[in-house]
């Protein structure tokens, strides 16, 4: 049998998760939004995943949204919050190693108009809390960090720029946190605006699916 080494952009399902799969697909299959029998249970179960991941990540369940993957949240955060709160201010700030979902983004809302500073990492990798906070301006409506690279795996201070970006509550803070769960630890914490997606794909379940929290929460511990 051939190894296989390239967990960091995706995982081969538990055999549980197929299990579930196929038995959802078989007996559950109704749409969620039809009213007879079979849409409820397909609804009830939607309902109890939502339920099993907030109680997991510490989450209202009601905050929890699903999409079609880690591309799509980052594109739904990064993209949503500059162009609805782009009356506050045009100015961005990410890092200069975030994933390409989350870079292309930029790079699209920069062709509109959009001012994009890109924060460099260290000789270590990681990017330093006092640089993010100082290309932060008045205008800067959103800050973008991932939680840990795809490619290295440093892990970024995503903590201590949330909590000094609470002082800043209309700039809104995205973690792609993809690389993170079932690795890093997390916790509840208040905070200010947070985005933070949870693909599947990573730790073991299946494709097309992602985990998306909008909301005032705010997560991550390396203890």
């Amino acid at each position: 049998m051939r190894g296989y080494f390239d967990h960091s952009a995706t995982t081969p399902p538990y055999p549980e998760v197929v299990e579930a799969i196929g038995e959802v697909m078989l007996k559950h299959f109704g749409n969620p939004s039809s009213l007879h029998r079979l849409g409820m249970q397909a609804e009830q179960l939607v309902s109890r995943s939502r339920e099993v991941i907030g109680q997991s990540l510490g989450v209202p369940a009601q905050t929890i949204l699903f999409t079609s993957g880690g591309t799509e949240s980052n594109n739904l955060a990064v993209k949503g919050t500059a162009r609805t709160f782009q009356d506050r201010g045009r100015h961005l700030v990410t890092t200069a190693i975030e994933h390409a979902s989350v870079h292309e983004a930029f790079r699209q809302l920069e062709r509109e108009g959009f001012e994009v500073s890109y924060v460099p990492p260290g000789k270590d990798g990681i990017v330093h809390a006092d640089e993010v906070m100082a290309a932060v301006r008045e205008d800067t409506v959103l800050v973008s960090v991932m939680l840990v690279n795809n490619e290295t795996g440093a892990i970024q201070p995503v903590e201590q720029i949330g909590s000094r970006l609470k002082a800043r509550p209309k700039t809104a803070f995205h973690v792609d946190a993809v690389q993170g769960i079932g690795r890093v630890p997390f916790f509840r914490k208040s905070g200010g605006s947070i985005w933070q997606q949870y693909p599947p794909i990573s730790c073991g379940g299946r494709k097309g699916l992602g985990c998306f929290m909008p909301g005032k929460v705010f997560f991550c511990s390396r203890s």
